[in-house]
């Protein structure tokens, strides 16, 4: 008797569940994000605090504008080659040290940018080379 109410049950509840549906349940797709290297060839003011910046890669890719917060850190992209920067050494001139923003690149810099398109192509992290 027992067993055939749980066959009811069972049945009534859309029958028994499977593997799948007794998993963990489903995490989000994963963000697929992007990434152009090249020139900088325009920047605008998109609203209050934020910049358009739009990247030319070389020549055989289209120009990419994304947007980007004034304030967004810019990393370098390289280091120096041999390691520390001798002339900085001997004047105590210590610009590794220096940051810059978003907002303080120009036109005519190479930068490397990694943006997300399913969010406005909004900037994640840019370096400058």
């Amino acid at each position: 008797m027992l067993m055939v109410l749980l066959s009811l049950a069972l049945a009534a509840a859309g029958g028994p569940l499977s593997a799948a549906q007794t998993a963990a349940p489903a995490r989000p797709p994963a963000r697929q994000l992007a990434a152009v290297r090249g020139e900088v060839v325009k920047i605008s003011a998109a609203s209050r605090g934020s910049l358009l910046i739009t990247v030319r890669p070389a020549r055989d890719y289209a120009e990419v504008t994304v947007l980007a917060r004034e304030n967004d850190l810019v990393g370098a992209g390289v280091g120096h080659e041999g390691g520390a920067d001798l002339l900085g050494l001997l004047t105590d001139d210590a610009h590794d040290d220096e940051t810059i923003t978003a907002a303080e690149l120009n036109t005519g810099d190479v930068v490397s940018v990694i943006y997300d398109p399913q969010a406005q192509n909004r900037v994640l992290e840019i370096y400058v080379h």
